[in-house]
C-alpha cells in the first residue's frame, strides 16, 4: 500500500483525539533525522509522523498524572532524566544521575514512579535499583514555574536501601516489583519467598516530606506499609504468570498475563481491581471507558502509562510486546484479543512506546506528516485493514437486523409458495430500532396453521427470526427449549453438517454456539458444572473432553446436554479419545506430566473404573503437544516438530515408534502454531505463522517425508488446538478453505492465499485487525445423541 503524506506546519497540533501510541526512533541528541510515529489502533488506516525538538536524542519512559512525561538521554554514562509537559511545553533537567556512584547508570534502573506532578511540594520521582534493594529519588516539590527553582544546585539525586524494612515485612530478602500510583499514592508488590513464593504482598511505598534543619533542606522519607496478601494464580496451559499492578485515578488494578511459549504469547488475561474498603481483590468484567496499557516484556526499559478514560474506545486492556512494536489489545467485556503492529523505521533497534493521552497538545514549532493508506486499485491486490470496533458496533448490528427483516419478508413469501397461496400485502417498519407490524394479517392463516408450518420449516436461528419479524409471527412461534424432542429434530435435519464454533462465558453463563457457514448464532445455557475456568482438552464426535481446575476430568455434549464424569488424573498435559463416550470402544489416552519420567494414561470408559498407567522411560526428551487418533493408532506431536507413533494402542501388544518423523520445512518466520490432523487416512500438518504472516498444509508422504499441499481439493480444515478437523466440504463454498475461530469467523483460501471474512467482501493478509478469543473455545460437530 502507498502512503500519501501530507506536510503541516503550525503552532498547536491535535491529532484527532483517541488513545494514542507513540513509537521512536532514538539517536544522539541533535539528529535532525529522528521522528515520532503516532499510531492508534482503531483507526489503523491512519498515522501521523511528528519531529518533537523537545524529544531529540531522549527516550519516552511513560507518562504520569496525565500529561507529564518521563525521559531519559540515550548516553549510558550521563544520563539525564527530565520531565516535560506537551501541553505546556515545560521541561524540568534533572541532575546527572552517575553523579552519587559508578553504577548509577540507566541500564541499572528497574523501575520508576512520578509520586505527584511536579508543583506539588511533596512531588518525587522514583527509582529503583535491578540487582539491590535501593531506591533513587529526585525530590521535585518546588515552584517549577521560576527558573531559578529549576536549576541543578537545587534539584539533587539521593539514594537509600530499603532491605531492612523487606525484612521486617517478610522476614527474608527481596525486591520490590511494579511501582505504580493512584489516588495520589504509590504501591509496589514483594515475591515472598520459602513455602509462600507463589504469594504477592502489596504494600504501599508512603512518601513523607521533612524539614532537615542539619542539611537546611527538606528530605523525603520512604516506608514501606504492607496492606494485603494475595496468591499468585496458576493458569492453565499458560507455562508463565506474569503480575501486574497498574493504578489510575482513584483505583488499584491487578492485570494477570498468562503466557506461552517462553513468555512470548498472551494466552490469558484476568483482571482485579482492589476494594480498598474491605482490602479484597474483585474481578472485573467490563472496564467501561477506562483503557489500561501496561508491557508484557518484563526484561525490557521500564514503562508506565496511565489509565486512560474514552467513553468511545474504553474497555481495553492494551499489552506492548516486542520491544513496543506488537500490541495485544484485549477487551474485558468481550473476553477477545486482537494483535496490532505499530509502524517503525526500518532497522531502528531502540524502540520506544509511550500510549499517549487523548487530550494531548503539542505546541510549538512542528512538522505533522499524515500518513494515511489507501486501497489499491487491483482487486487482487485488495487489502482491507479492519479495525476494533468502538460505538460503530451499535450501527453494524442495525444494518444486520434490517437485513433480517428483509430475508423474513422472502421466508415468509416462501412459506407462501408452498402452500400455493396468494400473499396479502404485508410491510415491515423498522421504527425506534424495534419491528411494528402495519396492522396487516401476516398470511391470513390462523395462528395453529401458522405455527405447525413454521415448526415444519424453520430451525434454531431462522425460527427466533421468524418471531421477531412482527407481532403476530411472535404469536405463531412460542420459544421451545434447546432440548425440546420436535426442536432437536428439525435442528438436526436442516442445520449444515459441519463443525460449529463454540464459545464458553462464565460469566454470562452462555454457550455460544455459531455457524462457519452463514454466522448464525446459537445460545446455551452453561451447566453449573462448567461455571469455572476449564479447559477443553479434545472434541470429537459432539462431545468435549474438559479438564476443570480441580484436576477432574468430564465429558460433556452441548447438543443434549449430557455430562459423563472420568476418573480423576492428576498432572494430566494432554489427553484424547478414539470413539464417542457412549461407544464401548471409547479409549482415552492422556499424558501425565507429574512424575520424571513421563507416563502415558489409559482409561476404557466402558470397561474399566481406573486409569492403566505405563511409563514410557523418556527423560529430557521433546515433550509431545498434542494426540490424534486414528482407529487405535495414535499419532503424537512432538515440541520440536516431529512427532512419535502408537501401533495399536490400548492393546498389551501395541509398539512405539519413536522419532517417526521429522516435522517438515517450513517458510515461516515467526514463531509457529503447529496443528496435526487426519485427512482420508494422510496424516496432515497445518503450520501457521504467530500472527498468520504464513500458512502452509504438509501431508506425511509414505517416505517419511512431509509434501506441501497448495490446493485441499474438496476437503475443508477447521484449526484451533486440539479440536482441528479435516472434513468433505458439504458445500461447495466450503472447499479448499482453512477455517479459524475468530471473531467473526474467518477462513484462508488456499486459491487466493489470503484471509477472508463469511460474506467475502474482506480479504486481508495476516491477523492483525482480528478478534480471538481467550475464554475455552472449539470446533465442535453436530451429534444429537
Amino acid at each position: 500500500m502507498e502512503a500519501k503524506h501530507m506536510k503541516i506546519s503550525c503552532d498547536s497540533i491535535t491529532p484527532p483525539k483517541h488513545p494514542w501510541f507513540v513509537s521512536q526512533k532514538v539517536e544522539d541528541e541533535g539528529d535532525n533525522t529522528q521522528f515520532h510515529i503516532f499510531y492508534n489502533i482503531h483507526d489503523p488506516m491512519s498515522h501521523y509522523r511528528c519531529q518533537i525538538p523537545e524529544l531529540l536524542g531522549k527516550r519516552i519512559r511513560g507518562c504520569f498524572h496525565g500529561c507529564w512525561a518521563v525521559l531519559s538521554s540515550n548516553h549510558p554514562r550521563d544520563v539525564i532524566w527530565s520531565l516535560w509537559n506537551p501541553i505546556t511545553s515545560k521541561i524540568i533537567n534533572l541532575p546527572p544521575l552517575n553523579h552519587i556512584g559508578s553504577e548509577g547508570d540507566c541500564s541499572d534502573i528497574s523501575e520508576f514512579c512520578l509520586s505527584a506532578p511536579p508543583e506539588d511540594p511533596n512531588s518525587v520521582l522514583l527509582l529503583m535499583r535491578t540487582a539491590k534493594p535501593n531506591f533513587v529519588y529526585c525530590r521535585l516539590g518546588i515552584d517549577s514555574s521560576s527558573p531559578e527553582a529549576c536549576n541543578r544546585q537545587e534539584l539533587r539525586w539521593t539514594e537509600s536501601t530499603y532491605a531492612n524494612q523487606i525484612k521486617t515485612l517478610t522476614d527474608c530478602d527481596g525486591l520490590l516489583h511494579c511501582l505504580t500510583c493512584c489516588n495520589g499514592k504509590v504501591y509496589a508488590y514483594i515475591r515472598l519467598a520459602g513455602n509462600r513464593r507463589r504469594t504477592q504482598l502489596i504494600v504501599e511505598v508512603n512518601i513523607v516530606i521533612n524539614d532537615c534543619e542539619i542539611k537546611k533542606q527538606r528530605e523525603a522519607v520512604i516506608t514501606l506499609l504492607p496492606m494485603l496478601e494475595f496468591f499468585c494464580p496458576f493458569i492453565v496451559d499458560c507455562g508463565l504468570v506474569s503480575l501486574l499492578l497498574k493504578g489510575s485515578s482513584t483505583e488499584l488494578f491487578l492485570v494477570i498475563l498468562g503466557l506461552k511459549d517462553n513468555g512470548k504469547t498472551v494466552g490469558a488475561v484476568n483482571l482485579l481491581k482492589l476494594n480498598m474498603n474491605n482490602m479484597t481483590w474483585e474481578e472485573i468484567e467490563d472496564l467501561k471507558d477506562t483503557i489500561l496499557s501496561v508491557e508484557l516484556d518484563i526484561s525490557s526499559s521500564p514503562f508506565y502509562s496511565p489509565a486512560i478514560a474514552s467513553s468511545e474506545f474504553g474497555g481495553y486492556i492494551h499489552i506492548l510486546a516486542d520491544k513496543g512494536k506488537i500490541i495485544y489489545s484485549y477487551h474485558v467485556k468481550d473476553k477477545t484479543i486482537s494483535f496490532s503492529s505499530i509502524p517503525i523505521v526500518a532497522g531502528t533497534i531502540n524502540v520506544s512506546a509511550w500510549a499517549m493521552p487523548q487530550c494531548t497538545r503539542l505546541k510549538g514549532d512542528r512538522v505533522l506528516v499524515h500518513c494515511k493508506q489507501e486501497k489499491e486499485s487491483h482487486k487482487e491486490d485488495e487489502m482491507v485493514i479492519r479495525s476494533v470496533k468502538g460505538n460503530h458496533e451499535v450501527e453494524s448490528h442495525l444494518i444486520i437486523f434490517q437485513n433480517c427483516v428483509l430475508k423474513m419478508k422472502e421466508f415468509c413469501v416462501g412459506v407462501v409458495e408452498r402452500l400455493k397461496l396468494s400473499p396479502p400485502p404485508y410491510d415491515c417498519r423498522l421504527e425506534s430500532n424495534k419491528v411494528h407490524d402495519d396492522g396487516s394479517h401476516l398470511l391470513n392463516l390462523p395462528p395453529h396453521v401458522l405455527e405447525m408450518l413454521i415448526m415444519e420449516f424453520c430451525a434454531g436461528v431462522e425460527y427466533l427470526k421468524f418471531r421477531a419479524t412482527c407481532k403476530r409471527c411472535h404469536l405463531a412461534a412460542p420459544l421451545i427449549p434447546w432440548n425440546n424432542r420436535k426442536a432437536s429434530k428439525i435442528m438436526q435435519k436442516y442445520s449444515v453438517p459441519s463443525p460449529w464454533l463454540i464459545v464458553f462465558d462464565k460469566h454470562k453463563g452462555i454457550i455460544t454456539l455459531t455457524d462457519p457457514v452463514f454466522g448464525d448464532k446459537y445460545f446455551i445455557k452453561t451447566p453449573q458444572e462448567l461455571i469455572c475456568d476449564f479447559q477443553i482438552k479434545c472434541s470429537r464426535f459432539g462431545w468435549l473432553l474438559i479438564l476443570k481446575p480441580d484436576g477432574s476430568l468430564m465429558f460433556f455434549n452441548p447438543f443434549t446436554s449430557d455430562i459423563l464424569e472420568l476418573p480423576e488424573l492428576p498432572g494430566v498435559h494432554i489427553i484424547c479419545f478414539s470413539a464417542p463416550p457412549t461407544s464401548p470402544d471409547c479409549m482415552v489416552v492422556g499424558i501425565a506430566v507429574g512424575s520424571r519420567p513421563y507416563d502415558i494414561c489409559i482409561h476404557i470408559v466402558g470397561g474399566e473404573p481406573s486409569w492403566r498407567t505405563t511409563s514410557l522411560n523418556v527423560r529430557g526428551d521433546k515433550f509431545f503437544k498434542y494426540l490424534t487418533f486414528y482407529g487405535r493408532d495414535l499419532y503424537a506431536l512432538r515440541e520440536d516438530g516431529g512427532f512419535d507413533f502408537f501401533r495399536e494402542m490400548g492393546r498389551e501388544d501395541h509398539a512405539w515408534f519413536r522419532h517417526a518423523a521429522k516435522g517438515p520445512a517450513s517458510c515461516c518466520k515467526s514463531l509457529p502454531q503447529c496443528f496435526q490432523l487426519i485427512c482420508d487416512q494422510h496424516l496432515l500438518r497445518v503450520i501457521v505463522g504467530k500472527f498468520g504472516e504464513s500458512v502452509e498444509v504438509f501431508k506425511k508422504s509414505r517416505l517419511r517425508n512431509w509434501v506441501k499441499k497448495d490446493t485441499l481439493g474438496k476437503h475443508v480444515i477447521f484449526i484451533c488446538g486440539a479440536s482441528s478437523v479435516c472434513l468433505d466440504a458439504k458445500t461447495p463454498q466450503m472447499e479448499n478453505k482453512i477455517y479459524f475461530p475468530t471473531s467473526p469467523i474467518m477462513y484462508y483460501s488456499l486459491e487466493t492465499c489470503r484471509f477472508h471474512t463469511l460474506n467475502n467482501q474482506d480479504s486481508f493478509g495476516d491477523f492483525f485487525g482480528t478478534k480471538h478469543h481467550l475464554t475455552p473455545h472449539g470446533w465442535i460437530e453436530p451429534r444429537w445423541s
